[in-house]
């Protein structure tokens, strides 16, 4: 048995052998050992299976090495992967996810530690052994496609095969085979910039599946796309690892599309932080049964995917001492609010979906509580139209008169929503704090002082609290009133 946790010495020393079939004299037999992959809540015990497809062993990598420019890119990450496996290699942008495929591809060697693929130190290879390596075993996507302009679509997927000594006839079938099975062959005869971006990405899955490889690797692949192209892309993915029985290894920091993996290999400078199956999926690495766990951090780690795990940790303890809703409830009500926000349901669904049982897909809020929170995401939303409105009316769309009448309506709002009385100058202030707020003036906490400063000094003389709560809505209003796209705030 053995363990594949990154910090266990002698279980990695036994993974070793594993790999290359041999259990040096006098090695310690490990009846099992547990890893504790995600905090104290996610752990499982590994059982006899196959070998790993891929084994990276303590890998490190730096660049510019004794320079002035030296830097770290991967620090002692070790990793297995098996084969049929769909794992997805997740961290903020230079965590060293991409390094450390592009070393299991095998172009960028180790600074220090072994990568294994199929049992066999890959740089270790002759230069022919290499090329022979990725024609026959990887086939790799890029975030760029990097498709050769000048040749047609078909010609682009046949390419490999034309380095592999295929001959002709047999390079065209093969090609075009792919290109209908990724509905590209109407396009075949094109160049690939007479082709849209996700028509170029199916050219170069379509390409990366040539040769037939045992593994298809892909570095950020929807990067450039649209999210519909991209759902597309990934959805193609998930088929060529379920239906071929490839292994997929794809490199992003999109955490939406995580639950597309068996494993999720959480990164951060240049380590692997933690490995976490997806309880979702049927998992390829075989556990013990019961021996799984999964718990509320999951839910949490969704939510929050660059988080560490102790911050996780933290944020499940505040949740139980501060909030009514559990994060399974609050997972659900993030995606009904972004059906409705984007106008893809109304009030009255919403309400329903608050008020339905957990079982029936709903979040089992009462009647009354959810009354109230679809009451005031409503008026949320309304006004927010009332801040996208005003701020378009400063190109000259709508009259001025038409303006300060945005600005009425959001001062009305906020005055009752606390139930405070201005008087005219208060009002006169308080139009005026919102407007420059919402105009990009000043900033928040410029806002929240104008809220308590005196009225003799232009203020609007609120309490302490009045000033909070006046100042947490207007940010609400904003962030919901500001384009996502095209537009900044302070």
């Amino acid at each position: 048995m053995f363990c594949a946790h990154d910090h266990c010495a002698g279980c990695r020393s036994l993974i070793y052998n594993r790999v290359s079939g041999e259990y040096p004299s006098g090695s310690r037999t490990f009846e099992f050992c547990i890893s504790y992959y995600f905090l104290f809540s996610t752990y499982y015990l590994l059982i006899p299976m196959a070998k790993p497809i891929i084994f990276g062993d303590t890998i490190e990598i730096t660049y510019n090495p004794g320079k002035e420019n030296e830097f770290k890119a991967n620090k002692g990450a070790t990793i297995e992967i098996f084969d049929s496996e769909y794992i997805i290699l997740f961290g903020p942008s230079g965590c060293g996810k991409s390094t450390l495929l592009y070393c299991m591809f095998g172009v960028l060697a180790p600074s220090a530690g072994k990568m294994y693929v199929n049992g066999e130190s890959i740089y270790d290879y002759t230069p022919m052994q290499m090329v022979m390596f990725q024609r026959k075993t990887m086939g790799i996507m890029y975030q760029s496609f990097n498709l050769i302009p000048s040749i047609t679509v078909l010609d682009n997927v046949a390419l490999p095969l034309i380095f592999a000594g295929v001959p002709p006839a047999e390079r065209f079938d093969r090609a075009m085979e792919l290109c209908r099975r990724f509905m590209i062959d109407h396009v075949s005869h094109k160049r690939p910039s007479l082709l849209s971006g996700g028509q170029q990405q199916r050219v170069s899955v379509a390409r990366s599946l040539v040769n037939d490889p045992k593994i298809l690797i892909a570095d950020e692949p929807v990067g450039n796309l649209d999210s519909i192209t991209a759902a597309q892309v990934m959805d193609t993915l998930a088929e060529i690892n379920e239906k071929d029985k490839k292994t997929v290894i794809l490199v992003t920091h999109d955490a939406k599309y995580l639950p597309y993996a068996h494993r999720i290999v959480y990164m951060s400078d240049g380590k692997i932080e933690r490995v976490v199956p997806n309880p979702e999926k049927k998992q390829i690495l075989k556990l013990a049964p019961g021996s799984t766990i999964v718990t509320e951090i999951e839910q949490i780690a969704r939510i929050y995917p660059y988080d560490s795990p102790k911050e996780l940790q933290v944020k499940s303890v505040v949740n139980y001492l501060i909030e009514e809703l559990t994060f399974d409830q609050i997972t659900r009500l993030q995606r009904v609010t972004e059906a409705i926000i984007d106008g893809r349901m109304d009030s009255a669904t919403y309400l329903r979906t608050l008020m339905a049982d957990l079982n029936e897909g709903g979040l089992g809020i009462p009647v009354a509580r959810a009354s109230q929170m679809t009451e005031r995401l409503m008026n949320i939303i309304d006004h927010a139209r009332d801040i996208f409105r005003y701020r378009r009316s400063r190109g000259g769309e709508v009259t001025q008169m038409r303006s300060l009448e945005f600005i009425n309506r959001i001062a009305e709002f906020l005055a009752t929503q606390f139930e405070f009385q201005l008087t005219p100058t208060q009002k006169a202030n308080f139009e005026r704090s919102i407007e420059q707020r919402i105009g990009g003036f000043t900033k928040r906490e410029d806002f929240w002082a104008q809220m308590e400063l005196p009225v003799s000094e232009r203020g609007v003389g609120l309490n302490k609290k009045q000033a909070f709560d006046v100042t947490r809505l207007t940010e609400k209003l904003i962030a919901q009133g500001i384009p996502r796209v095209g537009e900044a705030h302070h």
